[in-house]
């Protein structure tokens, strides 16, 4: 299958084109501007540089967070407005479904972090490949007191630098991925039968960001 994997979840626009079988190329660059301006551009790189037609591909990966509202609502109405251009499906993956990949091999659970905003962040455990708990909000207070527990994975931040927290449980480097991870995971749940439902299919959020919220007062004529 040929299968292209976006992720606009952070400040790093990641993309990976598995082609004929067994070919892979893909991109990870830093994102100066809003992912908006150069999404659609970068994907077309990756395609001139597979020689590969957008017309072949066969599905689309899309990491659906959490993350950045603006990137993430970004990624998802391009992969959306792919798939119904072509007829494909659209697979999510989560961050916290990279990290348990990533991390399939530790049977002990560990805390995937995510920040969400300079005080907070969001947090589930992984175990044994599997995510195994809920979706919570802990502050930065929480944090360190969660660490003293268990071994700690932090995505799109630096754990020590941000946290205050020892570097002894500190595994974020054993989760270094790219979207080539993402491909991974997305044809294994393809190969088990998934088929997508693109009207459901919204970024992973745990609270409503001060964009939806905006957004909905405004529709309510609110302040």
């Amino acid at each position: 299958m040929n299968i292209l994997a976006i992720d606009t979840s952070g400040k790093h626009l990641r993309l990976a084109l598995s082609f004929g079988g067994d070919r892979l190329v893909k991109s990870d660059e830093l994102m100066e501007q809003s992912h908006g301006q150069l999404l659609m551009k970068k994907i077309g790189e990756l395609f001139r540089s597979a020689g590969l037609r957008k017309e072949e591909l066969n599905a689309i990966v899309i990491c659906t967070g959490p993350g950045s509202f603006t990137g993430l609502r970004i990624g998802l109405a391009a992969s959306k407005g792919m798939a119904v251009a072509l007829g494909i499906e659209v697979v999510p993956v989560s961050l916290f479904e990279i990290a348990a990949q990533k991390l399939s091999a530790v049977d002990s659970e560990v805390s995937v972090v995510v920040p969400l905003k300079r005080d907070e962040f969001f947090v589930s455990e992984v175990a044994g490949g599997k995510q195994v708990s809920e979706i919570r909000v802990v502050n930065d207070r929480e944090l360190e007191s969660l660490v003293n527990e268990r071994p700690v994975v932090a995505i799109h931040f630096d754990l020590q630098n941000n946290a205050g927290i020892l570097a002894a449980n500190d595994l974020s480097s054993a989760v270094g991925y790219d979207a080539a991870d993402m491909i991974y995971i997305g044809l294994a749940k393809l190969e088990s039968g998934y088929s997508s439902d693109l009207a459901m299919l919204e970024p992973l959020y745990v609270q409503k960001s001060q964009a939806e919220i905006r957004f909905e007062r405004r529709g309510k004529g609110e302040n």
